[in-house]
């Protein structure tokens, strides 16, 4: 196991507060429908992350047995510190998705969230079936980002914000989503049930839903919410420019990266300041979910 994932393409800081603005009280019904989780279940999320979704599933769904597993031992790390904080009783687990560490038959239900676009399908779904129960589901989840709607000013940057961002990410060699294949398996939409039912599942069925993950200007988004989203943003500004330090860390002087990180702060303390002080930006954004599902 390796933490190339949560260093270099997405901090799990990053990954939680992404899917915490999306995942939450007021769309619950939703996402619990679309996994396909009931009371009682036994469950396995593979490629969990730091495992926000591990701990909602058990938050909502109390009495079901959750299990997370993913490869990067740092996102694996976060999720059991954030489900003890939590009072949450979830599994997480180490491993890797081609190889479950698991026996045959030990799950009734198997789901991913933006999982298969980043690894080889056959081992994906041959691991999940072998440790579904007969007549155990698999959900998979995967965003569907040309239906999604971008937020126009996520990187609207200042003159000196650009230099600074263009400086940096110019001397950026290495080709990060190549080298970990992030994004090379990603197919076009109606292969993904004909794959499914090519490996043997049955009642293979699609489903399409879009949440709304970032809008603070919205009148149904509580003042809590709208700063989680907004500083989720920032969260995400932050951990790209992080990356882009490691990647090339003799890009910047010292005093730029200080200067850098100063402006990305300033600029989600100005958007905060503009909420609080009831200046509407209507800035939006939202994400399109695909739920490829079936049963073993």
């Amino acid at each position: 196991m390796d933490t190339h994932w949560s260093e270099l393409i997405q901090t799990t800081e990053e990954l939680y507060t992404s899917r915490e603005v999306r995942f939450h009280e007021r769309n619950k019904e939703l996402w619990l429908k679309h996994i396909g989780v009931k009371p009682g279940m036994k469950v396995l999320e593979v490629g969990c992350g730091g495992g926000l979704f591990c701990h909602r599933l058990k938050q909502y769904v109390p009495d079901c047995l959750v299990t997370g597993l993913d490869f990067d031992k740092g996102h694996i790390a976060f999720a059991r510190k954030k489900a003890e904080k939590l009072g949450l009783a979830c599994d997480f687990v180490e491993g890797d998705i081609r190889n479950l560490p698991f026996e045959d038959g030990t799950f009734d239900l198997v789901y991913s969230y933006t999982v298969l676009e980043h690894i080889p399908h056959d081992d994906f779904y041959r691991e999940q079936r072998r440790v579904l129960k007969s007549g155990g589901r698999i959900s998979v989840l995967l965003v569907r980002n040309q239906l999604n709607i971008p937020d126009h000013t996520m990187n609207e940057f200042g003159a000196e914000e650009e230099a600074l961002q263009k400086k940096l990410w110019s001397q950026v060699e290495v080709d990060v989503m190549t080298k970990y294949h992030v994004g090379m398996y990603v197919q076009e939409e109606h292969e993904y049930p004909k794959e499914m039912a090519s490996f043997g599942f049955q009642d293979v069925d699609v489903q399409v839903f879009t949440v709304m993950d970032y809008a603070p200007d919205n009148f149904t988004v509580s003042d809590e919410e709208a700063f989680g989203q907004i500083n989720s943003h920032r969260t995400s500004s932050l951990a790209s420019m992080q990356k882009g330090v490691r990647l090339a860390p003799e890009a910047l002087m010292e005093s730029e990266k200080c200067r850098l990180e100063e402006l990305i702060q300033r600029r989600y303390d100005r958007r905060i300041s503009d909420y609080k002080e009831g200046k509407k930006h209507w800035d939006f954004s939202t994400s399109t979910v695909m739920v490829i599902s079936g049963r073993k």
